[in-house]
């Protein structure tokens, strides 16, 4: 098979990753597709290559593990051997285990694109060249063991297996066999930046007076995975409805976040993110006066920018004044990071010690969205027994200790404590009243 063969201007294709998001019986489904597109006329056309992702192996992963994992790498070496390369592969039947060591190597050091000076700004780590790998020799074994293609040059005994063996959920020994890389590739062993996965206090408040300052838009989305855990592709499916709170006596004693499942937010069909686990998340009680102003705060913030007019009542929106994608999300808090640095330099400077090593900790180590995933899991460990600690992460179902909460009436003293400690520690770490209006 070669789908190019009705192509007489190769000059203005190239392979790109789609995303199709459907509707069944209420339930969003989202499917990626490998596309020919041009880039003249702007036709685009479904890869008969999509079919590798609808094969068994990969068609109950998540859209995510098939995008990134997946799609981003086939469709470099999509490009790469049908339009970068010299000579050019004319037919997918010619494909050899060689090509794909060339492409392999290309990629570790950025050296796809022939325009590409900087050699260091795209050396690729080590734990990305082997998902690379992984995902190229699963095509390769696709392609030679589909009947539409007759690889000339891949054999059978190419494929070669290992046996691992990891502890299943019910602590017993599971055997897995996985196929092993089919290529020889040169590993760079990049330094990479470790992520910081225990932020304090001090680093999450800064930032979040920071996004006050600098982008308020993400102030609530910061706060909403500092104080309730939730990941940055739950933070990116926010809409009003899904925000319920209950304040008798105006007491905040409960404030949750229905994340049963996903909605699409977008008239254009683009996908704002992912629900990884389904469920109802309870905001961690000590938490509830401040998330609670910030989320406050936030819609006063919506209105007076006239952002509270969207249709879908998306919480977070992009300067296409259409919801944020996690992508943009991501991006807009990298651009904050510089920020908080410089805060914290100043801050350092005036004797702050805790600022100090903070900011020495941001130059070495990278911040990312996760890092307050891991600021909210510790702060809630040092407080409640590990069953707790997955209920406010949303790790398992919660029903038992919804159950447990309902029936404990000193629940609501033991809430007012814990709230005032949380109160009294943030004015003591920021030296500053606990709210400004």
């Amino acid at each position: 098979m070669n789908e190019l063969r009705n192509f007489s201007e190769f000059k203005y294709y190239t392979y790109s990753q789609r995303e199709c998001t459907v509707i069944k019986n209420g339930i969003l489904k989202n499917y990626n597709f490998i596309v020919l597109y041009n880039v003249k006329t702007y036709e685009m056309r479904v890869s008969e290559f999509t079919d590798f992702f609808l094969h068994k192996e990969r068609l109950n992963n998540s859209i995510h593990t098939n995008k990134n994992n997946y799609g981003t790498i086939l469709i470099l070496f999509l490009n790469y051997i049908f339009f970068n390369r010299a000579p050019k592969l004319k037919n997918i039947e010619e494909l050899t285990i060689d090509i794909g060591n060339e492409f392999l190597n290309k990629y570790v050091y950025g050296d796809l694109q022939q325009q590409s000076n900087n050699r260091k700004m795209t050396v690729k780590l080590d734990e990305v060249i082997q998902k690379a790998e992984i995902a190229l020799s699963r095509f390769y074994k696709w392609l030679f063991y589909n009947e539409k293609y007759q690889m000339k040059f891949i054999k059978k005994n190419d494929f070669v297996y290992k046996d691992s063996f990891r502890f299943n959920i019910n602590h017993k020994i599971f055997r897995d066999t996985g196929l092993k890389s089919l290529f020889t590739v040169e590993y760079p062993h990049k330094p990479s930046l470790q992520k910081i996965e225990s932020p304090d206090e001090l680093m999450v408040y800064t930032l979040l007076e920071v996004s006050k300052q600098f982008d308020p838009m993400l102030t609530l989305a910061i706060a909403l995975q500092s104080f309730g855990g939730l990941r940055r592709g739950e933070v990116c499916q926010m809409c009003r409805e899904r925000i319920s709170i209950i304040n008798p006596s105006r007491q905040v004693i409960s404030f949750s976040v229905d994340l049963r499942q996903e909605y699409m937010l977008r008239s254009d069909g683009i996908r704002t993110g992912n629900i990884k686990i389904p469920r109802i998340q309870i905001i961690y009680e000590a938490f509830l006066p401040y998330i609670s102003k910030i989320y406050q705060q936030h819609l006063k913030f919506l209105q007076i920018n006239e952002f509270d007019k969207d249709s879908y009542g998306a919480l977070f929106i992009g300067k296409n004044n259409k919801a944020l994608t996690t992508n943009s999300y991501g991006s807009r808090f990298n651009r904050l990071i510089p920020k908080l640095i410089e805060r914290l330099g100043v801050m350092a400077n005036s004797g702050n010690v805790n600022a100090a090593i903070n900011f020495e900790m941001l130059t070495k180590n990278k911040m990312t969205t996760h890092s307050l995933r891991y600021f909210f899991t510790e702060y809630v460990a040092q407080r409640e027994p590990p069953h707790m600690v997955a209920m406010y992460r949303g790790d398992k179902s919660i029903d038992s200790a919804l159950t447990y909460l309902a029936k404990a009436r000193s629940r609501i003293k033991y809430i007012q404590n814990i709230q005032n400690s949380f109160k009294d520690d943030y004015e003591r770490i920021m030296g500053k009243p606990f709210w400004e209006d």
